[in-house]
């Protein structure tokens, strides 16, 4: 290509650029959330382990867009990305990803997504960091996202809203191959119903995984078939945001299942600019062994200053008390280790 033809071409394409943006309606956004810590384990057999460190709190930058139809009717797409700001990288399309349809019946969407089980229940709890990080909920059931966090070959529907009430499911099969000696196909299943009026919102979900994981070492095949049924609700006073969850989940075992409690109280407290955070789970069990005291506690106190609508301050202190069986935790997973951490960080959304 000669230098005049070069340099008409990419003028071409960068003029047409704004063009295209504006005729998907195409929106850039997205988190960074960067903290330093002290993180440390106790009671650990193998030695405890104390560091200062950078943490990422799942920073994220991905483009929607929106696209009319007519009729009410319109096309979206997300495509959504973890990226790493404390070590560098990042994994394209690794987070929310999709193309879908909106109308007056709904919304579909087909792609990748952790699933409105998780966005209505846990997510809408007032967290001090919005659930990521080392304070983190480290005590939910993982099947409530598939046992595998963001679910890949996912359809979800999500219901016009009705008097307040909403409902959506999504089915997966997690892009994972059946398992050897077995034809069945890994799923998941998620349902929830939730209702929204002025500062309160509740909901109330059911999560199924079954088929991705193998029970019996032995030639013959047990396969897992794994659920969580979880009743949240959060109520706005104003002077402070109360949120409760209850989860009841059973996961099977190669001789019968085990069944946990967990309960959570997530409590936030505006004071002009400033946030005060409080937050308390408890479960009373694993899921993995029938064994006994095998249950823990997770506890964080934060403090958040918002400089602007978008962009806040934040301190922590959290940490992961297990009992003698209990394997919870941020830092590892060890029966028995207690994981904390203290930290001061900068968040911005975009």
């Amino acid at each position: 290509m000669n230098k005049k033809l070069f340099l008409s071409v990419a003028a071409g394409a960068v003029v047409s650029l704004p063009v295209l943006a504006d005729n998907s309606n195409v929106t850039l956004y997205g988190r960074v959330n960067v903290s330093l810590e002290q993180t440390e384990t106790t009671h650990n057999p193998a030695g405890d382990a104390s560091k200062m460190q950078v943490v990422d709190n799942s920073s994220r930058v991905g483009f929607r867009g929106k696209e009319e139809l007519g009729d009410n009717f319109a096309a979206i797409f997300q495509v959504e990305n973890r990226v790493h700001a404390d070590t560098g990288g990042d994994t394209w399309a690794s987070r929310d990803s999709f193309v879908g349809l909106q109308g007056g019946v709904g919304t579909i969407r087909l792609g990748r997504t952790i699933g409105p089980v998780y966005y209505q229940t846990y997510d809408s709890l007032p967290e001090n960091n919005h659930d990521t990080g080392n304070s983190s909920d480290a005590l939910l059931a993982p099947t409530i996202f598939g046992n595998s966090g963001f679910m890949n070959n996912t359809i979800w529907y999500t219901s016009p809203t009705m008097g307040g009430f909403t409902v959506e499911a999504a089915y997966s099969l997690l892009g994972e191959a059946p398992l050897p000696g077995t034809t069945s196909k890994p799923h998941y299943i998620g349902v929830v119903g939730a209702f929204d009026q002025g500062p309160l919102h509740v909901a109330l979900a059911y999560a199924e995984t079954k088929n991705s994981a193998d029970l019996d070492p032995t030639p013959a095949v047990k396969l897992n078939d794994d659920t969580a049924i979880t009743a949240m609700g959060v109520y706005d006073f104003k002077v402070v945001v109360v949120g409760l969850l209850y989860e009841r989940a059973k996961s099977d075992l190669l001789v019968g299942d085990v069944k946990r409690n967990y309960y959570r109280v997530s409590i936030m407290a505006p004071v002009g600019q400033n946030e005060f955070h409080v937050n308390y789970g408890h479960v009373d069990h694993r899921l993995d062994t029938s064994v006994a005291d095998a249950g823990a506690r997770q506890w964080t106190l934060g403090y958040n200053y918002n400089l602007s609508k978008r962009t806040k301050v934040f301190a922590f202190y959290t940490r992961v008390d297990n009992k003698t069986n209990g394997n919870y935790g941020f830092l590892t997973n060890l029966p028995g280790v207690d994981n904390r951490s203290i930290a001061a960080g900068i968040r911005h959304n975009f």
